[in-house]
């Protein structure tokens, strides 16, 4: 194996003290000007989604008119957080070869669930007009307790939000030495101010620019292997192998015991299923109802793919950091590896690249959970119900207003949620994203390919039983892995939403998409 100088670890952040004999100073200044660079863009995408964001419907899936390509490569940037470049590639570091699982489940299982999913909601949604998958479910059921159900449990997201505040964090604090904390405010003052006046405008936009930014660290990270190791990939996986093994054998087994993730083959069922049910999470649903023309939702998908795998092959990049740091904390371990693996520009690069990876997921909930406030609940219960007198003109306007001050709500909630740092952001995402599957899958999945028995009560018993199973496995600690428990509450939902239908589907009369 060839030879670079080391980084220190000092606590959880990464101290880095000189780089290929270049100071950090050096490094610091190429950060600092690139994230000046890199926030103007993000300015003026945001502006531009302002000026075009004056109704809820252009806030939250920006007015159903943009194109399969930047939506594409938007529902790529938002489905692989900051978790993919921090998270997941620490998973490789510390348990080796079974972490690849989670490359299978994502190249596989989720653009399957994207596939099923996408192009009959969408299609449905040119006569339901819905802006989020709350306001979906409850205009397919047509039931309030289904939309303000949904709407609670896709709050479940703070986490989600919460987590990619931390990764961004990690950077600011290891490349930058600002404190962590400061971090944590630094990211989400950023975050908020764009999504804010944006709206889903600029969520969209710069999801696009930052899908970019990925793609090119993914690449860059994989081919390394080609300059770190002799002999190429083949040769470079046979060392890697060797050396786990003989560390312990664990690391190179297709299970590993000491995974809180793929620790047995129930586990990675279960990962593979919630991977699947990923692909409905209200964040990138709003993406595929911001589609112009359902016709183009095939190009989307293709765009989605090929970005997609760019991303994940930054995930080797966790083997390679195996075997040639050490680290404290396995969620600094890619960036230590890239600070011996390249020179000081491509590591003030990737501390960019995961700040983008921690927005682009992070935009996306945001304008979800603000539309939750503003339209699911206040337009569609509380003004259309007449618990809150307005007319349409001001009701429009009020919930515009309120889908912004949702947007500082959400921002400030979720920084004092991760002011102390998760033990593994890569795990902490899962607990949102496993409540939301959960409650939501069931309904979702029988509305579109089940309608016969998609009725109001199956609907509704489905989005209960299935979030009580999941706390109840999470609260128990029945089941290790928070995948595996969300796999379980999602087919417990589905479970009892077929089941109600059953029984009430000659006595119900549904509204059928």
């Amino acid at each position: 194996m060839k030879t670079a100088d080391a980084a220190s670890c000092l606590g959880a952040g990464l101290i880095i003290t000189e780089i290929g004999g270049v100071n950090v100073n050096d490094t610091r200044i190429m950060i600092w000007i690139g994230l000046v660079i890199f926030l103007a863009l993000i300015a003026v995408l945001g502006y531009i989604g302002s000026k075009k964001t004056a109704t809820i419907a252009d806030f939250s899936i920006a007015g159903a008119s943009l194109g399969p390509v930047v939506l594409g490569l938007a529902y790529a940037a938002t489905f692989f957080s900051a978790s993919t470049f921090v998270g997941y590639t620490g998973w490789a570091y510390e348990w080796g070869f079974s972490s690849l699982w989670i490359f299978l489940t994502l190249i596989a299982a989720s653009p399957l669930g994207l596939i099923v999913i996408a192009k009959r909601a969408r299609a449905m949604n040119i006569s339901q007009k819905s802006l989020s998958l709350p306001d979906w479910l409850g205009d397919r059921y047509d039931s309030d307790f289904v939309r303000v159900g949904a709407a609670l449990i896709c709050l479940f997201n703070i986490f989600y939000i919460a987590a990619q505040f931390a990764a961004g964090a990690w950077i600011f604090n290891t490349l930058l030495g600002l404190p962590y904390d400061v971090g944590v405010v630094f990211i989400a003052v950023i975050v908020v101010a764009y999504v804010f006046g944006g709206g889903s405008y600029a969520d969209i936009y710069t999801d696009a620019a930052q899908a970019l930014l990925m793609v090119i660290m993914g690449v860059l990270v994989f081919v390394s292997v080609f300059w770190m190791f002799d002999g190429g990939l083949t040769a470079a996986l046979t060392e890697i192998s060797q050396t786990l093994e003989a560390r312990d054998p664990n690391l190179v087994a297709v299970t590993n015991p000491d995974s809180i993730v793929f620790y047995s083959v129930p586990a990675i069922v279960g990962a593979f299923i919630i991977q699947f049910a990923f692909a409905a999470q209200p964040q990138l649903f709003n993406k595929v109802l911001a589609l112009k023309d359902p016709k183009d939702m095939r190009r989307m998908i293709i765009v989605y793919i090929v970005a997609a795998l760019g991303f994940l092959l930054v995930i080797f990049g966790g083997l390679y950091a195996a075997v040639t740091v050490d680290v404290d904390n396995l969620d600094t371990s890619l960036l230590q590896y890239v600070t011996v693996a390249f020179p000081p520009i491509v590591s003030a690069f990737l501390g960019l690249v995961i700040i983008a990876a921690a927005m682009s997921t992070t935009d996306g909930i945001f304008v979800v959970m603000s539309t939750i406030v503003a339209n699911d609940i206040y337009l569609k219960v509380l003004v259309r119900r007449g618990y809150i007198k307005k007319s349409p003109a001001e009701a429009e306007r009020s919930a515009l207003l309120l889908s912004r001050i949702s947007v500082i709500v959400v921002g400030v909630v979720a920084s004092l949620i991760v002011f102390n740092p998760p033990e593994s952001i890569g795990m902490f995402i899962w607990v949102g994203i496993s409540g939301v599957a959960s409650g939501t899958l069931g309904p979702l999945l029988a509305s579109l390919f089940f309608p016969a028995l998609a009725t109001r009560a199956a609907a509704s018993c489905s989005l209960v039983a299935g979030l009580v199973a999941y706390l109840a496995i999470m609260f128990t600690d029945a089941i290790k892995s928070t995948m595996a428990a969300g796999s379980v509450g999602v087919l417990i939902g589905l479970t009892v939403m077929l089941v109600v239908g059953i029984a009430t589907r000659h006595h119900l009369t549904t509204q059928e998409g």
